[in-house]
């Protein structure tokens, strides 16, 4: 990308982050013209009150009064401007950020797993907030000298040629140096938003990760990186600042000689007899004008540079196209602002003889079935290879196997994170292709080995499960979940606030609370992603507890390392490297002596499965 030219494209698309704007761009428009018209009256008023004094002609007196009037009549309409003028900001700024928030939400899950948390919020919270700026400020500052000058520039013309044509050569030189001196500057922002967004990297890694930086002598090495980073940025920074002085020097040098000139050609042509001495004065009150376009131009034309990088960034989030899955399985659509309020059913809802929650219909045969899926993240290794997975209705599967095998990736397709390079997924007897999102995840819940709990209280991180559901609802969860007893052990029970990402609770609390939450949901279809993996023994049981109860009647799939988690299901698949190389009941397995009983064996040495 050519970071250092404004290119109409460029500028097409930086406008189109501003949509529903018309009247932004009226009220941007129409408050230089406003100014201009003010400042012309002005000038054309002095014209007339000097010469009726003068030449004591009253018709002239009379007119400056009445445009004396007029200024004072478009003083008042550009308040009224100026008060649209900022509303209109603040409303596209609130479709900005949920354009670019509902866009989050459909890209896909690799965007994530490839991009640092710390780059993802430089993006949606400081660069999408400093585009307000550019909207209250930056384009005031190239789009007001423009059109202030240029018509005062034209005036002058008007009003004598000869002084205009010096006028108009005087800016035409200082602009094309302004041209010259800013093109390094959009160069130089694009490097300051790169840093800023590595010393916002360094920071959320620091603040994420504290309890290990304390632990192990790593703060020095963690402050000099973030030193490093925030002694490039002020580097850059003071760079692009003296650039800056540098234009600004010539801006005021050209607005000097030009007034000068102006000055020293309209007395001594008034001397001459060659133009009126209230011209003169109208010309000189209308310089003022073309010295705001001279002494402007330049340091508006980076300010308008900053402005495109910022949007550049932006569009990094929104030039992601949607993830595959929402096009190809979930049917999302690209309507916002708003995004649609999720269905979720309720807690006392049935299961019909098919293992579906009740309301929800199913064709051909139910539970789970992964048909020779082929799946890479990459494009290049295969993480499943020709995989087949069937989970009858109401039965359990467990997936076992070594790290990295691809049992995780199994969950994350029937999740529809991904979508398969080829093969088949149905889930209740319809392929993925035939649902909703909304109805896929009416149809799932899921408990991943590590509960992401919200900065909120226990009640509402239960209540995510079904948005609708009644404080009795969430107690009963919380029973069935064995996580009603150390809730009631709080101060506040229920209104018990977590902390962020659930700190102030133990692992086994937030699995337990995870569960409650899947409990609350009462999907047909169960998925556990190692719930239990990194759990002690004493909190392990109560999540079993847990985990045994909520799978009761529904259809599941385990992926489990623990022997307890997995010995009880009705099939065993074994997966390795990618590929399903054992399949059968706990007891089959260990008898055929394979890869299974390896792996059991091994977890009786504590070592895991």
């Amino acid at each position: 990308m050519n970071h250092e030219k404004i290119t109409v494209a460029g500028l097409k698309k930086y406008l189109s982050l501003f949509e529903k704007s018309g009247l932004y761009w009226f009220c941007l428009l129409l408050r230089p013209c406003i100014e201009v018209s003010v400042s012309t009256i002005d000038a054309l008023f002095y014209q007339k009150i000097i010469n009726a004094v003068m030449t004591s002609d009253m018709d002239l007196f009379k007119t400056a009064l009445w445009l004396a009037g007029i200024v004072l009549t478009m003083d008042m309409v550009k308040r009224l401007v100026v008060f649209i003028y900022m509303y209109q900001i603040r409303q596209i700024m609130k479709r900005l950020r949920i354009r670019v928030m509902t866009h989050l939400f459909r890209m896909s899950m690799s965007y994530f797993e490839g991009h640092h948390t710390g780059d993802s919020i430089q993006k949606l919270c400081f660069n999408v907030e400093d585009i307000k700026n550019s909207l209250a400020q930056t384009h005031q500052q190239v789009i007001n000298p423009v059109i202030i000058g240029g018509a005062a520039i034209i005036i002058i013309l008007a009003l004598d040629l000869r002084i205009g044509l010096m006028v108009l050569a005087l800016s035409a030189v200082s602009v094309r140096i302004d041209m010259i001196l800013t093109k390094p500057l959009r160069g130089m922002a694009v490097r300051i938003q790169k840093l800023l967004a590595s010393c916002t990297e360094s920071l959320t890694d620091i603040l994420a990760g504290i309890d290990i930086i304390k632990m192990f002598p790593g703060a020095q090495t963690m402050v000099g990186k973030y030193s490093k980073g925030n002694a490039e940025v002020a580097a850059s920074t003071l760079k692009r600042f003296r650039r800056m002085s540098d234009v600004r020097a010539v801006e005021w040098v050209f607005g000097f000689l030009c007034n000068i000139v102006i000055l020293i050609i309209g007395v001594f042509m008034s001397f001459a007899g060659m133009v009126d001495f209230g011209t003169v004065v109208a010309i000189l009150s209308l310089q003022g004008m073309v010295s705001y376009f001279l002494s402007n131009i330049g340091s508006a034309w980076g300010s308008l540079m900053d402005s495109l990088v910022l949007g550049d960034r932006v569009f990094e989030i929104l030039d992601q196209p949607v993830s595959q899955e929402c096009e190809r399985y979930l049917g999302v659509k690209e309507d916002y602002p708003s995004l649609p309020e999720e269905r979720l059913p309720s807690s006392d809802m049935h299961m019909d003889s098919c293992g579906n929650a009740e309301g929800f219909s199913s064709t051909g045969d139910c539970g789970i079935q992964i048909s020779d899926a082929i799946f890479t993240y990459d494009g290049s290794e295969r993480v499943l290879d020709g995989v087949d997975i069937t989970v009858d209705r109401g039965k359990t599967a467990a997936l076992v196997g070594e790290s990295g095998g691809g049992k995780s990736t199994v969950v994350k397709l029937l999740l529809g994170f991904y979508p398969l390079e080829s093969g088949a997924v149905r889930v209740l007897g319809k392929p993925l292709a035939g649902y909703t999102p909304d109805e896929l995840r009416r149809n799932i819940a899921y408990v991943p080995q590590d509960a992401y709990l919200f900065t909120t209280s226990i009640r509402e991180n239960i209540r995510y499960g079904r948005l609708d559901a009644s404080d009795e609802e969430v107690e009963q969860a919380a029973r069935r979940a064995y996580a009603h007893e150390f809730i009631m052990s709080f101060p506040k029970g229920y209104d018990t606030l977590v902390g962020e990402r659930g700190e102030s609770l133990s692992g086994g609390q937030r699995q337990r609370i995870a569960i409650a939450r899947a409990f609350i949901r009462n999907a047909p279809i169960l998925l556990l992603d190692e719930a239990t993996s990194a759990l002690d023994a004493e909190s392990e049981q109560l999540v079993q507890k847990g985990i045994e109860a909520l799978m009761g009647g529904r259809t599941t799939l385990v992926v489990a390392h623990r022997l307890s988690t997995i010995e009880k299901a009705d099939v065993i698949y074994v997966i390795e490297r990618g590929k399903v190389c054992e399949k059968g009941r706990h007891a089959e397995l260990m008898e055929q002596g394979g890869v299974y009983r390896r792996l059991v064996e091994l977890s009786k040495s504590n070592v895991g499965v």
